[in-house]
């Protein structure tokens, strides 16, 4: 994909996360100015940053978006639920497109033209709000209005409304601003049945830094009947002129339809106005004698004379240098372009043609001076050669100096406190970045990498095993084992430098909650605060992406079920606003996730009865179900609650999904509820995937090996101690029932565990689900990191395994997952 592209859709994705956030956060705090202002630095951006592409879909929006925001910036129109809705649906329609360009490769994006309709359907919603909302909004259509002023009506109803702000300039042509000559011709070119088009393009003052080029958009119209530039303020002093500001403005008048005008400005519809024009247009109303013409007569002034002159000698200056650098070529690229724009904002675009023939004579012979010879001494002298009429003479317009300023010529630069320079300015220099992105395919590779050097580290042990066992080298093996020690320590630090990079915070997660819980509260008519702690908490990039979807059903849940309706917490005593808390900490080497409401909590008996209805216990069990146990059951696959199936809860696939989700993470998750109280979830997560500690346990002459986030202890039991119940194997350990089984049994491996000299069985004792059970096993070995990978192939649906990893010696370990072999 094109890096630009790429780029774009990346951060693309960064501020409509912001966007997002911050409506939400203006919903609280609809007074705060800088949060508004800090919303619409954001659209704005976007906006731009989308009009360097086709997507004239997205920029539309955006745009639509921009103006609302900038009339609730200004105070123009209140900031409510109503306007933030449309904003978020806007956002998410934007979302949208990014999502579908994200997925089809290729160095431009792919069109968006079968959007054009949601596109128009959500600018329309968010122009009517900024129109309906306005005080004192005209309900007149200015297109309208114009219309109605001439003598035939418009040949076409489709017309984009321009941006120009009443009464700066007539919404139509005038006809006095026409020579009379060319009048006659349009007119004549009408009554022929030709289809002519007035034109006004008033660029943002900002078009520049979004990529747009003014000038190059009107160029690329063709040749028009009649054109008119000029500057929509009275330019300020040079020391005050912000050369990156554009004041300009374009009108034309083309033999070319509406749609088609339509399409070429389609990037920037609000700048631009269209009318077809008719007769009445041209045979309108003279002016009176005397009367102030609506456009300046003047359109340039001394400061404007002054300032091309200075272009153009700071271009001279430029070509002056005597130094021959690599970029020389892009150097002469840059004059041109700055003195190709210099003489067409002044009218003399004949002047362009030989421009660029002298950069290519420049380039070619890597030298300036065939720019310097062209530019010889042109300047600007109290005229401007402006519009070309159709008869081929150039019109002009006059520009008496101004006595009481005598524009200079040139820059002296003997006054460095005077001197004004045009190169970087000291806000464009750039500073080292203290961030970077990567791609994450890249980090992978360097943690496989590591993984590697994990394995090949993991065989000096072995290898001087053999050198002091097999060989007799004692003083070889002891060598080993001392690089072995630095070579460990290096290892496990670039190992965690590595971790480092892939880890993530939890806001990566938790962002989505806030938009989540205000729709489906809203959905639901509750009324629901959100409090989430601990966001800048950090995991694995896995763990991160693994508990999205649990995450997000567990809220739905607490939303759904656990808490009230307004009415319904005020009968029973609690605030209208129930309380949604999300937190997050680390403790040690895990991340622990706690999801907690003061909602009506889970009644036991109701679990105990749903779960007896659906045949998921019977009359024994349900009898013998403590509070807690019967909680827990809301695990069982298909078990729900809900009477009713909605969009929200009700289909049989919960909480049982969840918490094979977390396992698959070696998670943990626990329940806890009291009736009319609230309930709490936690999850216990660890920090990385990327590596994992495992215990080598051995058994019918196999070795395997245990994930040792699952093993509670290793024990040695004997045999006099083993008493069967319920023909179950058990112990008692530490005062606690320990039900025993065998791994030989749990693998289908026709042997007996063998016990030691003592009669002892080695016992893991792992735990599953806050419950403890024994693992009667040959012997409990050493613990050793390794990069566990999971099964591929049929072996992949062995769910009893977590995975394999290879061991120094160059043996394959399987590691089983005790949840699933039980």
């Amino acid at each position: 994909m094109n890096p630009l592209l790429d780029q774009f859709l990346s951060e693309g994705r960064d501020f409509l996360q912001s966007i997002g956030e911050q409506l939400l956060q203006l919903e609280e705090a609809p007074d705060d100015t800088a949060l508004m202002g800090e919303l619409f630095r954001l659209v704005h951006t976007l906006k731009g940053n989308s009009g360097l592409f086709d997507l004239p879909e997205m920029t539309r929006v955006l745009h639509a978006a921009e103006d609302l925001m900038d009339a609730v910036r200004d105070g123009r129109i209140p900031f409510d639920r109503t306007l933030a809705d449309c904003l978020l649906e806007a956002m998410d329609f934007v979302a949208t497109l990014i999502d579908e360009i994200a997925e089809v490769p290729g160095d431009t994006p792919p069109s968006t033209a079968h959007h054009a309709n949601d596109a128009l359907r959500l600018g329309e919603a968010l122009k009517s709000l900024l129109q309906n909302r306005a005080p004192g909004t005209d309900a007149e259509d200015p297109i309208e209005i114009a219309a109605a002023d001439t003598s035939e009506p418009s040949a076409s109803p489709d017309i984009v409304p321009g941006a120009g702000a009443p009464g700066e300039h007539p919404s139509v042509l005038d006809p006095e601003d026409l020579p009379e000559p060319l009048r006659a011709d349009l007119i004549r070119r009408l009554d022929a049945g030709e289809t002519l088009c007035w034109l006004r393009y008033e660029p943002e003052e900002e078009c520049f830094f979004k990529g747009e080029d003014p000038v190059h958009l009107m160029l690329q119209l063709g040749d028009p009947l009649w054109r008119r530039l000029e500057s929509r303020e009275d330019w300020p002093p040079l020391a005050e002129l912000d050369a990156y500001r554009c004041v300009l403005r374009f009108e034309a008048i083309l033999d070319a339809t509406p749609e088609r005008l339509t399409e070429h400005f389609r990037y920037v519809p609000d700048q631009v106005r269209i009318e077809p024009l008719s007769r009445g247009h041209l045979t309108g109303t003279p002016r009176k004698p005397g009367a102030p013409s609506p456009t300046s007569d003047r359109p340039f002034s001394a400061e404007a004379e002054w300032s091309f002159n200075v272009v153009l000698e700071a271009q001279r200056e430029i070509l002056a240098l005597t130094d021959t650098p690599p970029w020389l070529g892009g150097r002469l690229r840059a004059v041109a372009a700055s003195l190709s724009a210099a003489f067409a904002s002044v009218g003399r675009t004949s002047e362009i043609d030989r421009l660029e023939l002298a950069l290519q004579s420049a380039i070619e012979a890597r030298s300036p001076a065939p720019l310097l010879n062209w530019l010889g001494d042109r300047h600007l002298e109290h005229h401007v050669e402006y519009a070309d009429t159709p008869d081929g003479n150039a019109g002009q317009a006059e520009i008496a100096p101004d006595p009481a300023e005598e524009a200079p010529t040139s820059i002296s630069s003997s006054d460095p406190e005077e001197s004004i320079r045009f190169g970087r300015r000291a806000e464009d220099q750039l500073t080292s970045p203290r961030t970077l992105k990567v791609d994450q395919v890249k980090v992978d590779r360097l943690m496989n990498l590591i993984g590697e050097m994990v394995v090949a580290k993991n065989a000096l042990p072995y290898l001087a095993g053999r050198a002091e066992e097999v060989f007799g080298v004692r003083e070889l093996a002891r060598e080993i084992k001392a690089q072995y020690s630095v070579i460990n320590r290096i290892a496990e630090e670039m190992q965690d430098a590595i971790m480092q990079v892939r880890m993530m915070p939890v806001s990566f997660v938790f962002q989505r909650f806030p938009r989540l819980v205000r729709d489906i509260a809203h959905k639901l008519g509750k009324e629901v605060r959100l409090v989430m702690e601990g966001e800048s908490t950090e995991a694995d990039k896995n763990i991160i992406e693994a508990l999205a979807d649990p995450l997000v059903h567990m809220v739905r849940n607490s939303l759904d079920h656990g808490l009230e309706t307004p009415e319904a917490r005020l009968a029973a005593g609690k605030p209208r606003e129930g309380r949604l808390s999300i937190q997050a900490r680390q403790e040690s080497d895990r991340v622990l996730i706690e999801i907690a409401d003061d909602g009506r909590g889970i009644d036991p008996d109701r679990i105990r009865r749903k779960a007896y209805e659906r045949g998921l216990i019977d009359e024994a069990e349900l009898e013998r179900l403590t509070d807690q146990e019967a909680i827990n059951l809301v695990f069982a696959a298909g078990f729900s609650t809900a009477e009713q199936v909605s969009d929200l809860s009700g289909r049989g696939v919960g909480m049982d999904v969840v918490r094979n989700a977390i396992a698959r993470v070696n998670g943990t998750i626990d329940l806890r509820s009291q009736v009319d109280r609230g309930t709490t979830l936690r999850l216990s997560l660890p920090l990385s995937m990327a590596v994992t500690n495992v215990m080598i346990v051995e058994s019918a002459g196999q070795r395997f090996g245990v994930p040792m986030d699952a093993v509670a202890e290793t024990v040695r039991v004997a045999r006099s101690d083993i008493r069967t119940i319920k023909r179950r194997r058990t112990t008692m350990l530490r005062g606690r029932l320990i039900p025993l089984l065998a791994l030989n049994d749990l693998l289908a491996l026709d042997a007996e565990q063998i016990a030691n000299d003592d009669d002892e069985l080695a016992v893991l004792v792992v735990r599953i689900d806050q419950e403890y059970l024994g693992i009667v096993v040959d012997d409990c070995r050493e613990t050793i990191d390794i990069i566990l990978k999971p099964l591929a192939g049929f072996l992949g649906g062995l769910t009893g395994y977590a995975g394999s990893a290879l061991l120094g010696d160059g043996s394959v370990l399987l590691v089983f997952n005790p949840r699933e072999l039980i």
